[in-house]
């Protein structure tokens, strides 16, 4: 293995190790999964798959648990981005009760698109202090207020029964990805949902 190779190996084991021992700080016991209203927080990522989120094992961790996990994870992955096994921490789904995130590791293929492999999800007990401390509190709101009527998760049917029918309707390069443009705002689309409302600016003409 040459040096850089056994750099990379060794910065990633140490990280691995790290967070593992914060987790397990927390106790490692494994919590229910029952979900009443849970929204899955579909990535931003294009071209990109996610594997195993839904169905890794998942731990119940504490807000300062969570927080040291994601900041762990966060300085390997500006570290280490772009090469193989490198982390990267997901917003993945959250509900009346819960706020679910996912550390996953890069793991390119030669015959696939590129992926990112779940590791862990943790469990956060929902709090407004924990959607702020965990950068969440946006994305959220999204879902359950909404704009104009309008929220994530919709379907496009859904929409225009809310705010009509939309000047127009352009596609994305990514596939089931598409806006529609309002005469202030615009909605983006991913996989036939809503992902975001946005200004009429912020999205691509």
């Amino acid at each position: 293995m040459s040096r850089f190779g056994s750099s990379v190996a060794v910065l990633a084991l140490k990280t691995a190790v790290a967070v593992g021992a914060i987790l397990c700080a927390a106790g490692c016991a494994p919590g229910a999964s029952g979900r009443v209203n849970r929204h899955v927080v579909p990535t931003s990522l294009v071209h990109v798959a996610l594997e195993d989120f839904d169905v890794v094992s998942f731990l119940d961790v504490d807000l300062h648990t969570a927080v040291q996990t994601r900041e762990a994870v966060e300085s390997e992955f500006s570290k280490a981005y772009g090469r193989a096994g490198h982390p990267r921490w997901f917003f993945h789904a959250f509900d009346g009760a819960n706020l679910d995130f996912v550390v996953a590791r890069y793991e390119p293929t030669s015959a696939h698109a590129p992926r990112y492999v779940a590791q862990r999800r943790l469990r956060v007990k929902r709090s407004r202090e924990a959607e702020r401390a965990l950068g969440v509190t946006d994305v959220v709101r999204e879902y359950e207020v909404g704009t104009r009527g309008v929220k994530a998760g919709m379907s496009r049917r859904e929409v225009t029964a809310v705010a009509g029918r939309p000047q127009s309707w352009i596609p994305r390069s990514e596939k089931g990805s598409f806006d529609l443009f309002y005469p202030t705002f615009c909605v983006r689309f991913t996989a036939g949902k809503v992902a975001h409302v946005w200004r009429r600016d912020q999205c691509s003409y």
